[in-house]
């Protein structure tokens, strides 16, 4: 070969590196569960059935120690944002308009991506498109709760247009066949698929798969958390199709899926383990129930030699980590607070957390408001701001706060280090507001839709 040939297969290869390296980035698929704690899943302990979650962790990774908010809306805009409460979150059902997301990385990087299920982030249908989705079928977008639930009947915004749909629609159909679909048409490119599912939320009704579904039409609008059992079947059975999807198309190898919940169960709702213990779910609250949530992550077979990991890990670690799995880094300027995950993902060790920080304020009804507290915790001792300390190993309901100087060698330590890291925070007390909510010219939300309700 010449020089010149050498040079024009330099210069060949150097033109085809970008592309190249974007084929070896996998796609991403985050799914996130609506009010389901960790206590729902077969492979933590339930004893509903979940199957093909349970499945995803065997092959996978699933994580013991994941933890949300305890409240969806700043659960949300932690997630995707990557950043703790106090430093973006205005207000309940609100995405502030300034904030840059995972979408946004993932575009950057030369993903297309979408955005499927529950939306609470501010009622304007320009919204998906400003944080960085190309396509959308949302329920909570552009028109409020009261005027249409996410089940039978449901009303939902797809791409611009309000879907005309009667009792026979099912919500959770439609948005996994809109995800099903998107895979499908978009199977040769990079993708990232968002999935903020609606189930398990209340109201507790039926699913097409209840015995009740087609004999009691108008019994699938009427609540009883007897329900509930068949909603997490549901769920698993569409994160089953999306996993069959994906392995259909050749695709799952180089997929990275994460599966978590974002926040803990309903608390009308009391699950029972395998080990013969209950558990009422704890949404809301800032006890372990209310927060502490399934984390599985699966990407491809056979890459795991360990199947679960005690490592912390909480929501402001998943923007980072689709930013290193899609190869592109997060601006500085962004500020934001989560560690990457990916060599877990990968099969490696990682350099896990030594602790998981909550600001928890979710400025939505007095009742929730009164539950607004910033912690640190571990997986043995918990801190809050107010002084408040567990030992959770002991008391994981928080009934007993130990007195300074009274929680051992170990616990003092750990108080010390939770307390110097409580310092570095900027000021805050209960009942101080959020930040300044900010809305962008074009993106203002109509007040007739103006709604707050979970």
């Amino acid at each position: 070969m010449t020089l010149k040939q050498h040079l024009t297969l330099l210069l060949t290869l150097l033109a085809l590196a970008p592309a190249l390296a974007q084929k070896q980035t996998p796609n991403i698929v985050l799914i996130l569960a609506d009010d389901m704690g960790k206590e729902c899943i077969g492979t933590y302990g339930s004893t509903y059935q979940t199957p093909n979650i349970d499945q995803l962790a065997k092959e996978g990774l699933k994580f013991n120690y994941g933890f949300s908010q305890p409240l969806c809306t700043p659960s949300r805009v932690q997630i995707m944002t990557g950043k703790y409460n106090y430093k973006n979150y205005s207000e309940f059902g609100f995405l502030n308009q300034d904030q840059k997301t995972f979408a946004h990385l993932a575009k950057e990087a030369g993903y297309t991506t979408a955005i499927a299920g529950k939306w609470q982030l501010g009622a304007n249908q320009r919204l998906p498109k400003h944080f960085g989705f190309d396509q959308y079928c949302l329920w909570q977008l552009s028109k409020p709760r009261r005027e249409g639930e996410r089940y039978a009947k449901p009303l939902i915004d797809r791409d611009g247009e309000i879907l005309k749909t009667d009792a026979d629609d099912y919500g959770p159909d439609i948005f996994t066949d809109y995800m099903l679909d998107f895979i499908e048409k978009n199977k040769d490119r990079k993708f990232l698929a968002y999935f903020p599912m609606a189930l398990v939320h209340d109201p507790f009704l039926p699913t097409p798969d209840s015995k009740s579904w087609k004999p009691d039409v108008e019994g699938r609008f009427k609540k009883d958390t007897a329900n509930f059992r068949d909603m997490v079947s549901y769920l698993d059975k569409n994160v089953g199709k999306i996993v069959q999807k994906l392995k259909a198309l050749g695709l799952y190898e180089n997929t990275i899926i994460i599966f978590t919940g974002d926040n803990g169960t309903g608390r009308p709702i009391v699950t029972q383990l395998k080990d013969g213990s209950k558990l009422q779910g704890g949404k809301g609250l800032t006890i372990d129930r209310g927060h502490h949530v399934p984390l599985i992550v699966n990407w491809g077979s056979g890459r795991y030699k360990t199947h679960e990991t005690n490592d912390l890990v909480d929501f402001t670690d998943i923007l980072p980590t689709i930013a290193q799995a899609a190869n592109v880094k997060v601006p500085a300027g962004w500020n934001t607070d989560g560690t990457s995950i990916l060599p877990q993902i990968k099969g490696e060790k990682g350099t896990p957390r030594k602790w998981i920080f909550s600001h928890y304020q979710p400025i939505h009804s007095e009742a929730a408001n009164k539950q607004s507290a910033r912690f640190f915790r571990d997986r043995h001792y918990k801190l809050y701001s107010d002084g408040r300390f567990y030992d959770l190993q002991k008391d994981i309901e928080e009934k007993n706060p130990i007195a300074s100087g009274k929680a051992g060698v170990e616990g003092e330590k750990i108080r010390k280090v939770f307390q110097a890291e409580m310092d570095k925070l900027p000021a805050w007390k209960f009942g101080d507001p959020g930040v300044a909510k900010v809305i962008l010219p074009g993106l203002e939300p109509d007040p007739a839709f103006a709604d707050k309700a979970d």
